[in-house]
């Protein structure tokens, strides 16, 4: 299989950052929501009930599979900041 970069050169993918599900590209300090059921935090686990958590991206922690760290706007027993995977997150 034969790939292509941007610039058309043969053998080089490019590389930039990932795009989420809706097209966009997560930024640093961009506002989002995230859904944080079931996740483990330390020793806290967030509950089916955290679908829709207000935040903020600090930055992309893994690219294969993407993760971003997301300062919450809320703390929960201490917890202020996630690793979240890509999937579970929604611009607003």
């Amino acid at each position: 299989m034969n790939r292509f970069s941007a610039l058309g050169a043969p053998g080089k993918i490019a590389k930039g950052p990932l795009r989420h599900e809706n097209g966009g590209v997560f930024q640093a300090g961009q506002p989002v929501r995230v859904n944080l059921a079931g996740m483990r935090v330390n020793k806290v686990t967030f509950q089916a009930a955290v679908t829709d958590a207000v935040g903020h991206i600090v930055r992309q922690v893994s690219e294969q599979p993407p993760v971003y760290l997301v300062r919450l706007l809320f703390s929960f027993r201490g917890v202020d900041e996630v690793e979240v995977p890509e999937e579970r997150i929604k611009a607003s």
